[in-house]
């Protein structure tokens, strides 16, 4: 058992108190906090609090600076939605970050009874910290395309709207991950292979299995399509999704028993 003092600015101050809401040591002078703990390395709680604090830092204050410093002027009107995007590719890497948080705190206060939060992150922690600002930056690459696609998918949903239905109804076995066969509502199989407009179009845009999918169901416009997924993994659930996103409530899956 050992006891240390650890400093915070003000603005993490009700977050912290909360944390360490039975502590009777806390002092506050100007912007800076003080709170004197007891740390007990066989009960991991007031680790885990500080540890609460340091995150919060990263996600509320250095993530959200990065984001302005970095994207302000690329991105004006959208770096709050890059920040909330961000937050939620940070959100699956928190405990692998919390877990390396605790193991630095630790390490420190080993040979250390007084520990600056502020100052811990930004410099006890300056490559963990590259590696966050490198999620960021990931992040805002995800966020950049995934816009892309959405107003791709709404150019093809319009597309779709003011199309005329040219077939009934269309079934799409999805078999494996490069395998699929549509079929009308008969039971025949349509081989869209056979429209060279679609072919070419493959050809040059170096089209994969489910943009070639899409290509095709748009061009037989159906009025309903019917989806049996025989593969059942992510990857035909994202395609499935795709579909759904494009074609809205004219698609229907269909269980095999």
């Amino acid at each position: 058992m050992k006891t240390i003092k650890v400093s915070l600015l003000s603005e993490e101050k009700l977050y912290a108190k909360n944390i360490f809401s039975k502590s009777k040591n806390i002092s506050e002078d100007n912007e800076i906090v003080e709170i004197e703990l007891d740390i007990n390395e066989n009960n991991k709680s007031t680790i885990n609090g500080i540890s609460s604090i340091v995150m919060k830092i990263i996600r509320d204050k250095i993530l959200k600076d990065h984001i302005d410093k970095e994207y302000s002027n690329i991105y004006p009107d959208e770096k709050d939605e890059i920040y909330i995007y961000s937050l939620e590719i940070l959100k699956n890497k928190e405990p692998f970050i919390e877990e390396s948080i605790r193991q630095k705190l630790l390490d420190y206060i080993r040979t250390n009874d007084y520990i600056n939060l502020d100052g811990f992150v930004n410099f006890r922690m300056k490559n963990f910290k590259k590696y966050i600002l490198a999620v960021t930056d990931r992040a805002v690459e995800e966020y950049i395309i995934k816009k892309d696609q959405d107003e791709f998918i709404k150019v093809l949903k319009y597309f779709i709207e003011i199309q005329d239905d040219k077939i009934d109804l269309v079934k799409v076995h999805i078999k494996d991950e490069d395998t699929f066969l549509i079929y009308d509502k008969n039971g025949n199989r349509i081989n869209e292979m056979n429209n060279e407009d679609i072919v070419n179009m493959v050809i040059e845009e170096n089209l994969n299995s489910e943009d070639f999918l899409i290509s095709t169901l748009l061009s037989l416009c159906p009025k309903k399509i019917e989806i049996l997924d025989t593969l059942k993994n992510n990857i035909s659930k994202e395609m499935i999704n795709t579909i759904k996103s494009i074609f809205g409530d004219k698609v229907s899956i269909v269980y095999q028993n």
